[in-house]
């Protein structure tokens, strides 16, 4: 019994204590504990009599309830406090709004959820989110202009004029609020540059916007003043989503078509998050859109609060992360089947570019938030993953912890760099790619 004993403790050991900040973690704690217990039980075995210890299990035998159902208990608490609290470690203030070792951070936006690239790579259009329930309270959000190089905001021009890409029936005007959180932007087959933006405010619709050049300004450089394209929207139109229906992320066709995510229904709980999160039940699907037919449910796309989308029109092939069900899958739309599926925790938007699938994972759960719901942004855990979008296998991953930056929502690489938005947080993120990667 001594010799199972070390057999079964020492790899658990060396198998928790070597995961970076092993001691942060409420799982590798409970491992190296349940290891720790392990091995004092096979010392105890060897150094002492088997009579004492024969007679100490007879006792056990005898009181067998009423120490079983007390320890049942002990171990049930535990357990529900590992699937609420994953992270114990500390949590940073940050409100100087300095960069970290491996993370450099540019406070100029506010809840950067979702993050395109202009179309000559020099700005990226930031979705400003406003909130969504039922974890956070719903509010007023904007669209907003940050220059690659330089980090800095800049204007963001809007205008409205007809809806003449959306379903004909909605309206929108200077005046009505917005509450931006997924957004995409393609290339129209004929030519113009349409970006769309899931709006929670007023009602469930999805707005659609032509993003126009505008007349070249100068901007100051590191050596010289550089001409560069400057971007305005135009608001085209939008589509109301179906009632009951809770909205997310979206990935944009040539066409002006839409795939969207339906994260839940409209009335889903606090309560009801939390215990989806746990039975990993299907509380979604993915909507197609387009402006004859308006809405429907894409076949094989149910889960656990669909999050991310991307789709690749070249092979028909969509992807989805499924927040709650922590794993993202690949679907041929054509054979309505799953063909690949990663598995990580509480996946979040999804990239897709040159090949790969990128993508934002927390290293928490939801119970840690609440150490830093008063600030922002929250020094949380969190890991971006690079995988191959043919396969789903992971090429590369970042883990980042106490660092200036947490609640991630996206990751965009760019160049040499990797920027990440985030729901909860005052600024951007941003990484060289020359950055060493974690295991």
């Amino acid at each position: 019994m001594a010799i199972v004993d070390f057999i079964i403790a020492v790899p658990l050991i060396i198998w928790s204590i070597s995961a970076p900040n092993w001691y942060y973690y409420t799982t590798w704690i409970a491992i190296f504990t349940v290891a720790v217990l392990a091995m004092c039980e096979g010392i105890y075995l060897l150094l002492t009599d088997s009579t004492v210890y024969k007679g100490q299990l007879q006792s056990v035998m005898k009181y067998y309830y009423r120490i079983a159902i007390p320890m049942a208990l002990v171990c049930l608490s535990l357990s529900i406090f590992i699937l609420g609290r994953a992270y114990i470690g500390p949590i940073a203030d940050i409100s100087n709004c300095e960069s970290g070792q491996q993370l450099s951070v540019s406070c100029v936006v506010n809840n950067p959820e979702d993050l395109s690239v202009t179309p000559d790579n020099q700005f990226i259009i930031v979705s400003e989110f406003g909130g969504s329930k039922p974890l956070t309270q719903m509010g007023v959000g904007s669209l907003a202009l940050v220059n690659v190089k330089t980090k800095r905001r800049v204007p963001l021009p809007i205008i409205y004029a007809d809806n003449i890409w959306g379903d004909g029936r909605c309206e929108k005007n200077a005046q009505s609020p917005l509450g931006p959180h997924g957004i995409d932007l393609v290339t129209r087959d004929d030519g113009r540059y349409q970006l769309a933006v899931v709006n929670h405010m007023a009602h469930e619709s999805i707005e659609m916007f032509e993003l126009v050049a505008l007349e070249q300004e100068p901007q100051e450089q590191a050596e010289d003043i550089e001409r560069i394209n400057q971007w305005g929207l135009v608001w085209r139109g939008c589509a109301v989503a179906p009632k009951g229906n809770f909205i997310n992320d979206l990935s944009l066709l040539k066409d002006g078509s839409l795939f969207v995510s339906h994260m839940y229904d409209y009335d889903f709980s606090t309560t009801d998050f939390l215990t989806h999160a746990i039975t990993k039940q299907d509380t979604g699907y993915v909507m197609h859109w387009d402006q004859q037919n308006g809405f429907s449910q894409v076949t094989g796309t149910e889960g656990a609060q669909p999050n991310g989308i991307a789709y690749d029109e070249e092979r028909g092939l969509l992807y989805v992360a499924f927040n709650l069900s922590d794993r993202v899958v690949v679907i041929d739309l054509d054979r309505a089947e799953t063909l690949h599926s990663f598995s990580l925790n509480a996946p979040d938007n999804l990239v897709l570019k040159d090949g790969s699938l990128w993508v934002t994972n927390l290293d928490h759960e939801i119970v840690d938030a609440l150490s830093c719901e008063n600030s922002s942004p929250c020094t949380l855990p969190f890991t971006v993953t690079q995988l191959d979008a043919a396969t789903l296998k992971q090429l590369s991953s970042w883990s980042f912890i106490l660092e200036p930056f947490g609640l991630p929502t996206v990751a965009l690489p760019l160049g040499n760099e990797v920027l990440i938005g985030s729901f909860h947080a005052d600024r951007l993120a941003f990484f060289n790619l020359g950055a060493e990667a974690s295991d």
